[in-house]
């Protein structure tokens, strides 16, 4: 009867958080001063930079933030995008149909802006849709055979979304793709996705700074670029997205509580502070599992303490374990070599860590690839997870107890 009670209690009971894959904070705390800049760099018609992009390790935010550039994006009269990209945008081809599906559809907004007419017959021949509609009526037009390689494709789209833009009054589109470091060049399958990424942007920016890129993804994201081309450098403003500073993981608790009539006792806000390393994703995990569980509006530190186990089980099966079993045997061997380091390891130390295990610069590879680790300086590696290292050893505790892995 009890346990009815406080469950029926604990959800008459706000609960303000809101974990979740790129899901908005009540509160988006820590990220004033980027939003400002990028609010300013929308008003610039010829930026240093005409690209953007947004790195740093899962948990940081960046989803939320590619979101909240989108939003602050439209606001000021832009045309924004978004796709979250993903393996079989590794193939050139399928990018470069993508993003020409994009264009395709930004084009449409601009036709409904500047209406119908040769600007939308011009775009069309180079965009190329595979079905076209005209009020209720849809048809698929026939093309001539053409044999464009991607680079090439991927400008001319762009530039026909440019000529679109250009007999509007719209400021500019901007393109916002997501889990952008899955599109690292790759010789041996011959497959370069990045490049041809960048060599279309780059021939479409030198006629027009209104079509944009903001592209999003893991630290890795950063090293494609170089690696793609040698003046990506010069395309790109580098956004590096970390923790929140220890007052900005506080008023990312204890603003949205503010309004909810819950309230957590500051012992506990400083213990979740200290156990997230105050990371977006952690302290909405953390605030939320609290406010779900205890059924009264003031929660204390010792209730957290009572509820800890429970807690980071719950966290290990949501953010950590598929992850991690997903690594495969020896890619697991990796990262459990690594948590027991303490987290980041050069490649050296690994194969004298794991001389047994053949090819273990392949298997290293293949959890860059998997975005499980990165490379944050030349020869060593790190998680990609954030608090990773201590699922890991708490999982290799609970299989020395119970002898499974």
């Amino acid at each position: 009867m009890t346990d009815f009670h406080s469950k029926a209690r604990t959800e008459l009971l706000a609960n303000p958080f809101r974990p979740g894959n790129g899901v908005a904070p009540p509160y988006l705390a820590g990220r004033d001063a980027m939003l400002e800049e990028f609010e300013r760099y929308l008003g610039e018609s010829h930026p240093l930079h005409a690209n953007w992009t947004l790195t740093g390790i899962r948990g940081t935010g960046k989803t939320v933030l590619l979101g909240e550039f989108a939003t602050r994006g439209e606001r000021a009269g832009w045309l924004c995008l978004g796709r979250e990209l993903g393996d079989r945008h590794r193939d050139d081809a399928r990018l470069a149909d993508a993003i020409a599906d994009d264009c395709a559809a930004l084009i449409r907004r601009c036709s409904s802006l500047a209406g119908l007419g040769e600007v939308i017959e011009r775009a069309w021949q180079y965009v190329r849709p595979r079905r076209l509609s005209v009020g209720e009526l849809g048809y698929e037009p026939a093309y001539e055979t053409e044999s464009r390689d991607a680079a090439e494709a991927i400008g001319a789209a762009l530039v026909a979304l440019g000529d679109a833009l250009a007999q509007t009054d719209v400021p500019g589109v901007l393109l916002l793709y997501d889990e952008a470091h899955l599109l690292g060049d790759d010789r041996r399958l011959e497959r370069y996705p990045l490049s041809s990424l960048l060599a279309g942007f780059g021939q479409a920016q030198r006629t027009s700074s209104r079509v944009r890129l903001v592209l999003c993804g893991l630290p890795t994201l950063s090293l494609n670029l170089k690696r793609a081309r040698t003046y990506a450098e010069r395309m790109f403003r580098h956004v590096v997205i970390g923790q929140l500073e220890p007052r900005d993981a506080w008023d990312a608790l204890g603003i949205p509580l503010s309004g909810s009539g819950r309230a957590f006792e500051l012992p506990l806000v400083g213990e979740i502070v200290d156990r997230t390393g105050g990371y977006p994703y952690f302290l909405q995990f953390f605030g939320g599992f609290l406010c779900s569980r205890v059924g009264r509006a003031d929660v204390a530190l010792t209730d957290y303490l009572a509820l800890e186990s429970s807690l980071l089980h719950e966290l290990d099966l949501a953010f950590f374990e598929d992850r991690y079993l997903v690594a495969g045997t020896a890619g697991q061997r990796v990262l459990d070599a690594m948590a027991r380091a303490g987290g980041r390891l050069s490649a050296l130390s690994l194969r004298r860590t794991l001389a047994d295990l053949p090819n273990v610069d392949v298997v290293v590879r293949r959890l860059v690839d998997r975005g499980l680790v990165y490379r944050p300086t030349r020869g060593t590696y790190d998680f990609a997870l954030p608090l990773f290292g201590s699922y890991l050893r708490r999982r290799a505790e609970l299989t020395e107890l119970t002898g499974r892995r």
